[in-house]
């Protein structure tokens, strides 16, 4: 049985913070692979901003593709419609049924779980890797909860802030400020050559 991390996210760019957390998550966790799992059309995000889902499917596939560990999955891109978290477990049990799946989820959103769609089935489904922010002790992440849900597996990634953001790069971006130091290897000159991010 292997244990399998599912690494979902807009990507907006994907970033040398995500590429850090993942294999930070291999490691501390021993994992055998994690599969990252670019949104489509996010239910939870009705920006503009977003760039093209193809784009940032490619880009992660260019950061990851040093990593014989990091697979990237279009599952989410080939949806036309916006697809929920629990949706995504559930077609993935199916796909790695002898496996243990952990979806890995930022603390500030495993604290809204209880306003996600389904999260109880989600819940039941999986078990956790919750990124914690400083000074929130892992109780903390629980307040929001009713209390009568079935108990997930929850672990906790303590001190895992970089300083490093898609929101601060599409900035630095929109001023033609490519800053190569925050973006994976071949991520800037992907950007450049498709003329990403310009305002």
């Amino acid at each position: 049985m292997a244990r399998i991390g599912l690494f979902g996210g807009t990507f907006n760019p994907v970033h040398t913070g995500h590429i850090a957390l993942a294999e930070r998550v291999l490691t501390e966790f021993g994992l055998e692979r994690i599969v990252f799992l670019p949104t489509g059309n996010p239910p939870h995000k009705k920006n503009a901003d977003i760039t093209d889902k193809m784009h940032r499917f490619r880009m992660v596939q260019i950061a990851c593709g040093s990593n014989p560990q990091f697979l990237v999955s279009d599952y989410e891109i080939k949806k036309e419609t916006p697809n929920y978290s629990y949706q995504t477990v559930e077609d993935f049990r199916k796909i790695y049924p002898e496996d243990e799946l952990y979806f890995i989820v930022g603390g500030d959103s495993f604290r809204d779980f209880p306003k996600w769609m389904e999260y109880e089935k989600l819940m039941a489904m999986c078990s956790f890797i919750v990124v914690s922010r400083p000074g929130i002790p892992p109780e903390g992440y629980f307040e929001k909860f009713r209390g009568d849900e079935k108990p997930p597996r929850v672990f906790f990634l303590n001190d895992a802030t970089y300083d490093v953001s898609s929101t601060e790069i599409r900035e630095l971006l929109y001023k033609e400020n490519i800053p190569e130091e925050l973006l994976p290897p071949g991520v800037a000159a992907y950007i450049r050559e498709h003329q990403l991010y310009q305002s």
